[in-house]
């Protein structure tokens, strides 16, 4: 197992009540909840920048992907 650390952070309270009721209705741990959503987040961000760094290159067709891999 990871080391873990403690996260203390005030949210809207209707939020974590919402929280609450679906971890509830779902058998999962808020913490487990809470870590996939922010693991998911910092995945998103990665992933649009690595997309911002790359939209303006050139595109390459299907066929001449399929020739580069003939040779």
């Amino acid at each position: 197992m990871s080391k873990q650390a403690t996260l203390s952070t005030l949210i809207d309270f209707e939020l974590k009540e919402a929280l609450s009721s679906y971890c509830k209705k779902k058998g999962l741990k808020i913490q487990s909840v809470v870590e996939e959503a922010i693991r998911e987040q910092l995945e998103d961000e990665i992933d649009l920048l690595s997309y911002n760094e790359r939209k303006h290159e050139e595109e390459i067709s299907l066929s001449q992907v399929i020739k580069k891999l003939k040779k």
